[in-house]
């Protein structure tokens, strides 16, 4: 699982630095740049995890025909998703051009609104490719070939960073919050044509059914890897969508706690990549002892991904909890002893939350790759939306607990989805066992 999850978390860590070094290189431009910058990247967030858990089924029907050692009808399944892709992402492209009307229904001032919606468009651009890049990493990673698109990302960092110098000071037009937005959308092209790239290359090495049509074709054939992702979207959704109404919440609090509630939610993000790739790799392993029915396996690769993924954010978490102020000062560069102290308040308790919030997901991802799709997003929706968002509205609206009531509510509700994870996976491991020694 190690050599699997390492290029994936490295991989998923430049996914979400992206928006890092665009928040760094903003912060000396002031607290209204980056959290412009954070509310208008949270509207393409949430799309963009949505349409990802849309697309979760190409990797776990992927993974189960490997464990069976059909890897001649794998191609098919990267086939059949890319039309699907292509759909959701320019649906979800053009729903950005209409977040400056969103953002006013939902309570933000004019000009934040206005402000931050132009980050949104500017990111709607990039929502295409970049579906269409997680959609072929997913395959790869699920075929255990995971290193082009930790490649790929990696050197769209380094061109990330170079046309911010550029675009940030004011190329075409564009400057501050919208320049950094542009040179992220571009930069997400690239990525795509690389991955796609390599994947066309792969299908003419080996007899993977890449350079066939599929027959059936994606409507018909590609309906089981849909039915997946009908399940995993709306889980997906659940949480992001909840964290984009804290968000929601947070704009409507003085500019320091939105400031606070950006960077901390970047911060979470960055934290949760090493989550996304240790639940990825997991679920690869849980979803190949599926495919080949080996009970034992199964049960060894969900508990192992669940307590690595825990014991690696433990790290982190004692860092964030003992010396957030170091880190805001190091990391994001804030001089403002009055804001690093707002701040610091809510990266405490985000220190305490990724420990929680990695054993929830990758538990969720375990059991969809065994085909138990439907509990683990009832667990998401009814803690995300059903808990989180009326605590953390509790703690940080109607309390006035800033920021750090709002991750207080995330906090809690994440427990709760954890149990009930465990308790789920409990079962189910229980029940596979019970018919391999059953006489």
């Amino acid at each position: 699982m190690a050599r699997l999850a390492t290029p994936v978390v490295v991989s998923r860590a430049g996914i979400v630095s992206l928006a890092l070094v665009d928040t760094v290189m903003l912060g000396p431009l002031g607290a209204e740049e980056v959290g412009r910058y954070g509310l208008g990247s949270a509207v393409f967030a949430v799309l963009i995890v949505v349409s990802i858990g849309l697309m979760f089924g190409a990797a776990v029907e992927t993974s189960h025909l490997r464990g069976a050692g059909l890897l001649s009808e794998t191609g098919a399944v990267w086939r059949r998703a890319l039309p699907y892709a292509t759909l959701i992402g320019l649906f979800a492209g053009i729903m950005t051009q209409f977040t400056e009307e969103y953002f006013l229904m939902t309570g933000q001032s004019p000009h934040v609104a206005s402000m931050s919606a132009s980050v949104a468009r500017i990111h709607g651009i990039s929502v295409l490719p970049s579906l269409i890049f997680v959609t072929s990493n997913l395959y790869l990673e699920a075929m255990g070939r995971p290193l082009p698109g930790m490649i790929a990302v990696w050197i769209a960092n380094i061109l990330n960073v170079l046309l911010n110098f550029w675009f940030i000071d004011g190329a075409f037009g564009f400057s501050g919050a919208d320049g950094a937005s542009l040179a992220t959308a571009a930069v997400r092209f690239l990525m795509m044509f690389i991955v796609v790239g390599y994947v066309w290359y792969l299908g003419g090495k080996h007899d993977f059914g890449i350079r066939q049509r599929p027959k059936p074709g994606w409507i018909v054939g590609g309906a089981t890897q849909r039915r997946h992702g009908y399940a995993a979207g709306p889980a997906y959704a659940a949480e992001s969508g909840a964290f984009h109404i804290m968000h929601i919440f947070a704009g409507w609090m003085a500019v320091e706690q939105l400031t606070s509630f950006s960077i901390n939610m970047n911060l979470l993000a960055m934290l949760f990549m090493a989550t996304l790739g240790i639940g990825s790799a997991s679920a690869v392993r849980v979803g190949v002892a599926h495919g080949r029915r080996d009970w034992p396996d199964r049960a060894l690769a969900g508990w192992t991904g669940f307590f690595w993924g825990m014991a690696v954010q433990a790290i982190p978490a004692i860092v964030l909890v003992t010396h957030p102020e170091m880190i805001l000062s190091v990391v994001y560069q804030l001089k403002d002893p009055a804001l690093i102290a707002i701040v610091a308040q809510g990266t405490v308790v985000v220190g305490l939350l990724v420990i929680l919030d990695a054993g929830q997901f990758i538990l969720g991802n375990a059991l969809r790759a065994t085909g138990d799709a439907w509990m683990p997003t009832a667990l998401n929706i009814t803690g995300f939306l059903c808990i989180m968002v009326p605590t953390a509205y509790w703690f940080g609206v109607h309390e006035g607990g800033g920021a750090e009531g709002l991750y207080t509510g995330v906090l809690i509700a994440t427990a709760l989805i954890v149990a009930g994870d465990v308790l789920r996976w409990t079962v189910i491991c229980l029940r596979s066992l019970k018919k391999t020694f059953s006489p």
